[in-house]
């Protein structure tokens, strides 16, 4: 069994995670309050139509709201304003304990999965590693930029915000995109070759359990299903469901990869599964408290902003994604510190043996 990483490596690995998800988070805010109450407009007087970079990256200027609606709604006005995004399209702070769960998630898998920090990185391999996080941010950047750059093409209304039909929060965009390139290239295994290449496995010694493994995932599937069913009706997930069912269909995926694919495995891996339901009870707890104490930092429920943005009885609507992306992340991080194994029995104290010599013959040992 590989040995779990010490507490002092995984205080340090989660400490890493959350201050470079912050500043993240801040980047993304940053952009937002830049706009104050104006809206970013496409600048027509530069590049080609606005865009420039290829036509990937607008050129933008701020000018007051006030100003582009009347514009805008002025039928005697012929040159109207192309919106690509008001405060708010970028980080989402009503919101914020969700926001920030995806570039934790990523962060945890760039830091812990690929780089093997804090006690497995490879000297030999790192220059690989750093690598492929550099395609993993270029990749996630150029696609992000091309989709709102599609959005900005499909759109016919001027008054719509391109960043917001591109992906409602801008950073949920870019940081999921993290997530999704850097799952694809540690499965292509490009940060991991090494000079000593291994045999694959013998396909022909594999015993299959798909059955098993099948009919547990359907029954979990099920399990998912009435519990976003419920939580639906009680207005403690989105109205649609369809964001929050798909994190909750990716927590039964990783569940099984992570802690085994049937109970007889769950119930030895106590730590692991421990951890993950113990550390998003205390996420929770913990953007609760934010959000009373800042007033802005929005935790997606029991929250005053969401009531007041949308009506008392929505003031727990984040709740469903908040639980499913916090057990996704403290899943993981069960994973990164090597606990979600079973827990390793110590080995029973050898019975002596009796020592016997022989004349001209060294001692039994």
């Amino acid at each position: 069994m590989t040995k779990p990483m010490s507490i002092k490596n995984a205080i340090l690995l989660l400490l890493v995670v959350a201050v470079c998800s912050t500043y993240s988070m801040k980047f993304f805010q940053g952009l937002d309050a830049a706009m104050g109450d104006q809206y970013w407009v496409l600048d027509t007087t530069q590049g080609d139509h606005g865009w420039g970079t290829m036509g990937l990256i607008p050129n933008v200027k701020t000018v007051a709201k006030d100003v582009v609606k009347a514009a805008n709604t002025d039928p005697l006005v012929k040159e109207k304003f192309v919106i690509y995004a008001q405060a708010g399209d970028f980080a989402g702070n009503s919101v914020y304990g969700i926001c920030f769960g995806i570039p934790f998630i990523m962060f945890l898998i760039w830091f812990a999965f690929i780089l093997g920090f804090p006690d497995r990185i490879d000297p030999y391999l790192l220059p690989k590693r750093v690598f492929t996080i550099l395609v993993v941010i270029v990749c996630s950047i150029l696609v992000n930029l091309f989709l709102m750059r599609i959005a900005a093409d499909f759109i016919r209304d001027p008054m719509a915000r391109i960043a917001n039909i591109a992906g409602n929060h801008a950073s949920l965009l870019f940081h999921n995109a993290g997530i999704w390139f850097a799952i694809l290239f540690m499965s292509l295994g490009t940060h991991a070759h090494s000079v000593k290449e291994i045999a694959p496995p013998d396909s022909r010694t594999w015993r299959s359990q798909a059955d098993e493994k099948f009919s547990w995932l359907f029954i979990l599937l099920a399990i998912v299903t009435v519990l976003e069913i419920v939580l639906v009706k009680n207005k403690l997930a989105l109205p649609d469901a369809a964001v929050d069912y798909s994190v909750w269909i990716i927590w039964v995926v990783i569940f099984m990869r992570m802690f085994g694919f049937s109970p007889k495995y769950w119930v030895k891996r106590g730590r692991g599964i421990s951890l993950m339901f113990g550390g998003t009870a205390a996420t929770l707890v913990f953007f609760y408290v934010l959000e009373r104490v800042t007033g802005t930092l929005g935790a997606g429920f029991m929250s005053p902003i969401l009531s007041k943005a949308l009506g008392a009885e929505n003031q727990n609507i984040g709740l469903s994604l908040m639980i499913s992306i916090y057990l996704i992340f403290w899943m993981e991080f069960a994973t990164a510190v090597r606990i979600n194994g079973p827990v390793k029995k110590e080995a029973s104290a050898l019975t002596e043996l009796p020592v016997t010599f022989h004349e001209g013959q060294p001692a039994n040992r």
